[in-house]
C-alpha cells in the first residue's frame, strides 16, 4: 500500500469515527433538550401550584403561568426529531398525531391561563387550572417511561 494509500485510509477512519461521535452527541443533545423542556414544564406547573395554594407569592402568578404557556409551547418541536431516549417511549412517534394534538391541546390551555392569571390574579387561575389539557397524566401515562 502506497503512502498515500494509508493516509486516506487514516482520514477515512477518522471521518467515520468523529462523524458517529457527532451523530451521537447531536441525539445526545436532542434528548438532552427535551428533558430540559419537560423539567422546565414541571417546574413551572409546581411553582404555580404553590402560588395557587399560598405558599408563594400571589404577585407572581402572571409570571409563572407565562412561563409555563412559553415552555408548553415548545413541547412539540422538542420531539419532532423522533430521536429515542430519555423517557419517551417509542409511542411518542408511533402515535405522533395523537402526542403532537395533545402538546398542542397543553400549549393552548397553558396560554388561556396566562391570560387569565394576568387580568384575574390568583382566583381566576385557581379555577382555570381545572381546564382540560393542562395535566400532565394524560400524555405521562401513554408516552413516558416510568421513573425507576
Amino acid at each position: 500500500m502506497s503512502r498515500l494509500s494509508h493516509i486516506a485510509a487514516a482520514v477515512a477512519l477518522l471521518a467515520a469515527t468523529t462523524l458517529s461521535g457527532v451523530a451521537r452527541a447531536d441525539n445526545q443533545d436532542v434528548i438532552d433538550y427535551r428533558q430540559h423542556i419537560m423539567k422546565t414544564l414541571g417546574e413551572q406547573a409546581q411553582s404555580l401550584a404553590m402560588v395557587l395554594q399560598g405558599k408563594a407569592p400571589a404577585e407572581n402568578v402572571a409570571i409563572h403561568a407565562q412561563l409555563l404557556a412559553v415552555t408548553a409551547a415548545t413541547v412539540e418541536k422538542a420531539f419532532v426529531a423522533k430521536v429515542p431516549g430519555g423517557e419517551a417511549k417509542a409511542d411518542v412517534w408511533a402515535k405522533w398525531d395523537d402526542f403532537s394534538k395533545k402538546a398542542k391541546e397543553t400549549a393552548a390551555a397553558a396560554a388561556d391561563l396566562a391570560k387569565v392569571a394576568q387580568s384575574g390574579g390568583v382566583e381566576a387561575a385557581k379555577a382555570k387550572m381545572a381546564a382540560p389539557g393542562l395535566g400532565c397524566k394524560g400524555c405521562h401515562d401513554t408516552y413516558r417511561e416510568q421513573k425507576k
